[in-house]
């Protein structure tokens, strides 16, 4: 079901974020991700330069090679438009995340590796977003088609590791009460 009817309004910016995720033929994961900027009107950047209806004031790219524990095997990055030329010399930075896992303390990792003044906010908030798309890409990616993708979680005695990361999911839910009630709890305890 979409928002409801806004009150009347003029479109001002328009930011995208897309991602995608892929299994490679060498056994590694590709996690890609894209964020553009646009302005649905002819508008002026900070020299007094014209840019054209809807050309991109940023459109930047990250590329992630993860191995099956999640950790970065390497990173790519690539600027196609921004508003400043030195934009592209914060990439280099990036290169610090080689070695770190896609997990629980990935936000605070970039932000202790990426300080504010040696890196770039777009590409540090398309890094941001990678954890949960490589989650989706590597969780599932490892199942065979037409095969559950949560049959064999929570063996061991360990919650699968979304348990407790979202609404649906919760403890005390219906989804953990049906699919994994091994490790559900009650409402309210």
């Amino acid at each position: 079901m979409p928002l409801s009817d806004a009150s009347p309004r003029k479109p001002l910016h328009r930011r995208a974020l897309e991602f995608q995720g892929f299994a490679r033929e060498d056994g590694l994961w590709d996690i890609e991700g894209r964020l553009t900027d646009r302005k649905p009107f002819a508008h002026l950047n900070y020299r007094n330069e014209p840019i054209g209806e809807g050309e991109p004031v940023h459109d930047m790219w990250v590329r992630l090679t993860l191995d099956d524990a999640m950790q970065v095997l390497a990173i790519e990055a690539a600027t196609d438009a921004s508003p400043f030329g030195i934009c592209p010399d914060a990439i280099p930075a990036l290169q610090s995340l080689k070695g770190l896992r896609l997990g629980p303390g990935w936000r605070q990792a970039l932000k202790a590796r990426l300080p504010p003044s040696a890196s770039c906010t777009h590409l540090s908030e398309l890094l941001q977003a990678t954890a949960t798309v490589a989650f989706q890409t590597l969780g599932f990616g490892r199942t065979p088609e037409g095969t559950n993708p949560l049959s064999g979680m929570g063996r061991g005695g360990v919650a699968p590791f979304f348990v407790d990361k979202c609404h649906s999911w919760r403890a005390d839910g219906a989804a953990v009460q049906e699919v994994f009630p091994q490790f559900a709890k009650k409402p309210g305890l």
